[in-house]
């Protein structure tokens, strides 16, 4: 709807700059701020149309904008995954400590949404943001800009100067490894997350290495990090691979989904086959087998990154880097030495 200038005549407002240019008002916003990724024939379209229209910009109106609202955003990749509610609850904790509401976004991993759901964000005008980015997110650095204190969690993007919250996922998954590895077992198939995620190349590259040390073959095998997905992976790891009798779990979820399939084709864990997952749930302490499992310090990554937000909200320097928080190796009762030869099968008794 038009407002009407102090002669009664109606001026062009972002709405009517939109329908000119034949875009959305978000558009005709990140043009106006100089914030968020617009093409450059976008951008050309909506500055045409700004001078066609004679739209001026709300001076009282600009000003109430500028201010930031006490809200910080977190966008995740999976509002299903149990890591993202622990991870929320301990970064909320933080914020409310300094009188800031968070506004959870679910991507569903898609770049398309993440885009939308920032955009939705970004009208919001919040203080800081927190995200995991989606894969093959096509995010930069000017993007983020935008939100003034922004950090990414858990997931990285390749030349972003922004700073990060990880764990020591090469590390951490290369001692898992090396526990199957010292238990005697050779071939383990390692049920990984999505190939191009940053989360799944830094594991996987723990897991190659301490596969190559050992001088054993690597059995890599992406999913959606899904239980549903690692639950079909798991399968065809064992029917291309019969000789499996180790695996790996990318996360929660896709631990799951590995005993779902182990349970489909009648084998046990740790009998048949032994098993290391990587982040740990509560119920993995009382699964029988209690499950083995990478402890991703969750809540200390939460806690880490609301505070770098904050320090970038009160004008600290933080370095834009990865800032790493350690996991540590639960032992529980899913690993065990492999299956030896059925004696019959050998011809003796």
């Amino acid at each position: 709807m038009a407002t009407l200038t102090g002669g009664g005549e109606p001026s062009a407002t972002v709405k009517t700059v939109a329908a000119h240019a034949g875009v959305s008002a978000q558009t005709v916003s990140r043009v106006l701020r100089g914030t968020g990724y617009v093409s450059e024939e976008t951008r050309a379209k909506v500055l045409a149309a700004v001078a066609a229209v004679g739209y001026r910009p709300n001076a009282v109106g600009r000003s109430l904008r500028a201010a930031r609202t006490p809200m910080v955003g977190l966008l995740i990749t999976d509002i299903g995954n149990p890591f993202y509610a622990a991870l929320h609850k301990s970064v909320e904790a933080v914020f409310r400590g300094r009188g800031l509401t968070l506004m959870l976004l679910n991507s569903d991993d898609d770049r398309e949404t993440e885009r939308q759901q920032l955009d939705l964000l970004g009208s919001y005008r919040p203080s800081g943001l927190l995200v995991a980015p989606a894969v093959h997110s096509t995010l930069t650095t000017g993007d983020l800009a935008g939100f003034g204190a922004a950090v990414l969690v858990s997931r990285t993007l390749p030349d972003l100067a922004v700073p990060s919250v990880v764990t020591n996922e090469p590390e951490a998954m290369g001692e898992a490894t090396r526990e199957l590895l010292g238990a005697g077992h050779r071939r383990i198939a390692a049920v990984l997350g999505p190939e191009g995620a940053s989360t799944t190349a830094r594991r996987e590259a723990g897991y190659r290495e301490a596969m190559r040390a050992a001088r054993a073959e690597p059995l890599v095998f992406y999913t959606d990090q899904t239980g549903p997905g690692a639950r079909a992976a798991l399968r065809q790891a064992l029917h291309a691979h019969p000789g499996i009798t180790a695996a790996l779990g990318f996360n929660a979820p896709v631990t799951e989904g590995i005993l779902a399939g182990l349970r489909d084709e009648g084998l046990r864990c740790p009998q048949d086959v032994s098993l290391v997952g990587f982040t740990d749930a509560p119920w993995m302490a009382f699964y029988p087998p209690p499950i083995t499992v990478v402890r991703q310090p969750v809540e200390d990554m939460g806690r880490l990154a609301a505070r770098l937000v904050l320090d970038l909200v009160d004008g600290k320097p933080v370095a834009p880097e990865p800032h790493v928080v350690p996991g540590t190796l639960l032992r529980r009762e899913s690993v065990a030495a492999p299956p030896g030869p059925n004696p019959t099968e050998q011809g003796t008794v």
